[in-house]
């Protein structure tokens, strides 16, 4: 009974700050979204790389906001911020009750046998590793409605709509659902489910196989879990790219439309497109942002002002 009083128990209002923290780092979250969706207002200009190649590249994302600033001031930097603080508030509540759920059930299992205190450092790996994966997976699933809302209230911005609110909920609903049906409301789900599992379990076999097996300094594990973290990410970011045009494609907005983005049937043909057309990492950096032509559905090169088609 001890033990179960100093189990941190899911609250409304833990879950409301962790929806708040977004708010700070809210306009870079929102720019990286443009990106992603292929909008380019900006001309690309010609520098030299770090390796003293001439190339083109595009203003990093701190011109991209002064940009969306000089057309809609400081609330434009805000699109969607509501629907983003409701998204990661129920994310984070779902996590949190996942894992006492989970805890009680670990609790029962020693209840009735005797945990062996030499267990194997590779089961208590896979069971930790397995209870992450499954709480984190219920947050996306029930909280991936809201995303969805928040990434069309982003992707407004390109046709200057209001179909979606960012402040409330029961209208995107009635709009996603008129739309779209009940699907609408997951759109995205399973590239994102795909890259947020995948992230977690190479994050955690990495830094498993370093701290065991590489370096055995317990000083510098938080290094080890931020170094494997970079590169996890690095590696998945082509499904969180996928999840976020999916999530968009199929709604009414300029956005999700040709010639901004092409009809896609479902999440694979979003990633074939993306590959094909070498833009899997697209929004993966905000600084040094290598200029590559975005193929238009009108069979030309999108420059983000305009369309440049083929000679050939």
């Amino acid at each position: 009974m001890l033990q179960k009083s100093k189990k941190k128990e899911p609250s409304a209002s833990s879950s409301l700050t962790a929806g708040l923290f977004q708010t700070p780092f809210y306009p870079l979250s929102y720019i990286k979204v443009l990106i992603q969706i292929g909008h380019e207002p900006l001309p690309p200009f010609k520098s030299r790389s770090i390796f003293g190649r001439e190339q083109f590249f595009y203003p990093n994302n701190f011109s991209y906001m002064r940009y969306v600033y000089s057309v809609e001031g400081i609330a434009g930097l805000y699109r969607g911020l509501g629907m983003k603080i409701i998204s990661q508030s129920v994310a984070t509540y779902v996590y949190d009750s996942v894992n006492v759920m989970l805890d009680e059930s670990v609790d029962q299992e020693q209840s009735v046998e005797k945990k062996d205190k030499n267990e194997d450092k590779i089961a208590v790996f896979i069971k930790q590793t397995s209870k992450e994966l499954t709480a984190r997976c219920w947050g996306v699933i029930f909280s991936h409605p809201f995303h969805v809302m928040g990434l069309r209230c982003m992707a407004q911005f390109i046709g200057g709509e209001t179909a979606y609110s960012s402040w409330n909920p029961f209208h995107n609903i009635a709009e996603i659902y008129r739309g779209e049906g009940i699907q609408g409301f997951f759109s995205g789900l399973i590239p994102r489910i795909l890259f947020e599992a995948s992230t977690i379990a190479l994050t955690s076999s990495l830094a498993y196989l370093i701290k065991n097996y590489v370096y055995e300094d317990k000083e510098i594990d938080a290094l080890i879990d931020l170094f494997s973290s970079l590169i996890a990410n690095s590696v998945t970011y082509p499904l969180s790219l996928v999840s976020s045009i999916s999530c968009i494609s199929g709604s009414s907005i300029m956005a999700a439309r040709p010639p901004r983005m092409a009809l896609y049937a479902s999440w694979i043909d979003v990633f074939k497109h993306l590959y094909d057309t070498n833009q899997l990492k697209r929004g993966s950096s905000s600084f040094f942002r290598v200029y590559q032509p975005i193929e238009s559905p009108m069979g030309g090169f999108s420059l983000g002002l305009g369309t440049v088609r083929r000679l050939d």
